[in-house]
């Protein structure tokens, strides 16, 4: 009796393992199929060059040569592309965030999932090499122009304005500490405009969009405050007709985290007393407009880029505004929303953005009769930023000081060149 029990406790258990591994080889098969289907649909699927979710450029399929494969270049180039193309890779995305949140998480892709809705970017690591080759470079440039006033206006990221909307226990940097170095590297020679202190005001208002890395008009707004005040700008208008260009704004975080559960307003600030006429001028494709705002790109998914239509390399805005103020503004998608602020004050505007251009910035300053020189960026944007310098450098200019181009110009200059430069300023007398 003993001995059937025992021997149909081994029919069971071998029958149990039998389904087990029935069980297991069925998965590894649907697993395998399910392998094959997502290679077969990764190679017939046309690679992206953008991304409208991210708002970049998708890295593109490596090219194979022998130097790529041996220093490791190769490899490390098509992981990426493997990741940026995969098939159906926002809904992974979201997926994984999904799956982050069910376990506690409160982070997702170097996005914080804030509270109220908010979504906040994590800080980048500064480099502090090309910090100090920036902020030398641009200590050079006010001693080059000593009548020039320079101005520095580092932006605090919303990490540091809106820490109380943080998930508990976050671990971030200390941006103010930053900020209080990358200052005491500028010199005397720079005028730094503080804003921490205005937007900090204003904390518990949008000043800040909920899914999106950059500021709103409205932060724009209170920080123009201060930076008027500074840059001795009078009689600022404290009257503005506010338009909501759109409503349902989803922009880079909410793409970069997989979360879509807020959506932002897009709003442009109009001045109800002041209202010069302008022309912007898209120096890289001679692009002309009678508008800073890009209505089409209301149609798109990063509507932020309402403001100009993102980033260029060089923005020209010649105004009727009659007091001969020029500005020339050194800086990064922030001062996108911003110059609907400062339209009203200066006869010529000159934006140039370091990390696309590649002209002489001396010349700039020169032929158009710069007055003021404003740097304007995110503090997360300037601490990685390694193209400044390089911009501002002399020998980025041509090699010569302002000086001695002048002692060349009188010395002997060649005629076509000569005539190059009465054509550039007759074209800025006419903007």
């Amino acid at each position: 009796m003993a001995l059937r029990e025992r021997e149909n406790r081994n029919r069971k258990r071998r029958g149990g393992k039998k389904l087990q591994r029935s069980f297991y080889i069925r998965m590894l098969k649907v697993f395998g199929v399910l392998l094959v289907l997502l290679v077969l649909a990764n190679f017939i699927k046309r690679d992206q060059e953008f991304s409208d979710e991210e708002n970049r450029m998708l890295t593109q399929r490596p090219k194979l040569t022998w130097e790529s494969l041996m220093n490791g270049d190769y490899m490390t180039d098509y992981e990426s592309y493997v990741s940026d193309q995969f098939v159906a890779r926002n809904q992974w995305i979201t997926l994984k965030l999904y799956q982050d949140m069910l376990l506690g998480k409160k982070e997702s892709n170097g996005v914080y999932l804030g509270k109220d809705g908010y979504l906040i970017e994590k800080p980048d690591e500064p480099d502090w090499e090309s910090i100090e080759r920036n902020t030398a470079q641009i200590a050079a440039l006010a001693e080059r122009y000593p009548d020039i006033p320079t101005y520095t206006c580092f932006v605090p990221n919303a990490y540091n304005i809106l820490s109380n909307r943080l998930p508990a226990q976050a671990p971030v940097r200390d941006q103010e500490e930053d900020l209080g170095r990358i200052r005491g590297m500028l010199g005397s020679s720079v005028r730094d405009i503080s804003v921490d202190d205005a937007l900090r005001e204003h904390a518990d208002e949008e000043i800040y969009y909920r899914t999106d890395h950059h500021w709103t008009s409205l932060g724009a707004y209170y920080a123009f405050g201060t930076v008027a005040e500074a840059m001795g700008i009078q009689n600022v208008e404290t009257d503005y007709n506010i338009h909501t260009v759109a409503s349902d704004f989803q922009g880079t975080l909410a793409s970069k985290s997989g979360y879509h559960g807020s959506e932002d307003l897009v709003q442009i600030y109009e001045a109800a007393n002041l209202e010069p006429e302008y022309v912007v001028t898209y120096v890289e494709s001679n692009e002309k407009s009678t508008s800073i705002y890009k209505s089409e790109c209301l149609n798109e998914k990063d509507k932020y880029t309402v403001f100009f239509g993102g980033n260029h390399a060089r923005v020209d805005i010649a105004t009727t505004q009659p007091e001969r103020r020029n500005l020339l503004v050194f800086k990064d998608s922030y001062a996108n929303c911003f110059m609907q602020f400062l339209l009203p004050y200066y006869q010529n505007i000159i934006m140039v953005d370091a990390r696309y251009f590649y002209d002489n910035v001396d010349s700039l300053i020169q032929n158009y009769a710069i007055t003021d020189i404003l740097f304007l960026y995110n503090v997360n944007t300037f601490v990685t930023d390694n193209s400044l310098a390089d911009v501002l450098a002399v020998e980025g200019n041509g090699g010569e000081s302002p000086a001695e181009e002048g002692a060349a110009e009188e010395g002997a200059v060649e005629e076509g060149a000569a005539e190059d430069d009465a054509a550039e300023d007759g074209a800025a007398a006419e903007g």
